[in-house]
């Protein structure tokens, strides 16, 4: 359990697990992990493929409960998502980005609202204020000139942008992103961890999972590395 005095400073830390273990089938993928990151920090993860990394990101979501442990993202516990506007708060892309192929760009941020307004995403009659919001969101990276076009005709990397326009739009001060830059080539992958990099500089908290150790020197303020379900820290 998280101690009393670690409570009591409440948001400092945008994320903090503790005694995190996990597993399944008698196998264990995260074995008393854990985890502190700042508020305003941009986060790696790196280790092998079916080290646990994704299962972390999905267990600071909220979407998947330890054997033991507790999350806590920006003061309130994870167990108390619907609370504070916690789930609001905590976006997280995954590797597959979860957009709609066959709809436009600007639809697919939209859909950030989609929970709070489901009649209004039902018809697709948004309010003007929150389409200029999106279309403001979609100029600061880069694709306001993408607005109409559907996902399916993007690069990798608009898609990228698409994933984090809407968790932008979304109103997230933690984004969890699952390989973002693991299928890009370098360009591409450099645009996508700068962009990382300035929403982390503005207050919002990122934790990357990647692979490519000379990137994450470059662009991530800290990383770790997940090995037999242990956590150790890189820089």
């Amino acid at each position: 359990m998280i101690a009393e005095e670690e409570l009591s400073i409440g948001n400092r830390y945008a994320i903090k697990a503790i005694d995190l273990t996990y597993g399944y089938n008698n196998s264990i993928l995260l074995d008393g992990l854990n985890l502190t990151v700042d508020i305003g920090k941009c986060v790696a993860i790196m280790g092998k493929s079916g080290s646990g990394k994704s299962t972390l990101l999905r267990i600071i979501n909220g979407s998947l409960k330890p054997l033991r442990g507790e999350v806590r993202v920006l003061g309130t516990s994870i167990n108390d998502i619907y609370k504070n506007g916690l789930r609001r708060k905590i976006a997280y892309i995954p590797q597959s980005l979860g957009l709609v192929d066959n709809t436009t760009v600007l639809d697919n941020v939209m859909l950030a609202r989609a929970a709070d307004e489901p009649i209004r995403a039902l018809l697709g009659l948004w309010k003007k204020e929150h389409i200029n919001k999106a279309l403001d969101i979609l100029k600061s990276l880069g694709m306001d000139d993408k607005t109409k076009i559907k996902v399916n005709r993007l690069s990798g990397g608009e898609k990228q942008r698409v994933a984090i326009a809407r968790a932008l739009m979304q109103g997230a001060k933690v984004i969890l992103a699952d390989e973002p830059v693991s299928n890009l080539d370098e360009d591409n992958a450099r645009s996508i961890l700068s962009i990382m990099k300035s929403l982390a500089s503005k207050g919002t908290s990122v934790v990357v999972i990647m692979h490519n150790r000379h990137l994450a020197e470059e662009y991530m303020d800290e990383a770790y590395q997940l090995t037999n379900g242990i956590l150790d820290k890189l820089w």
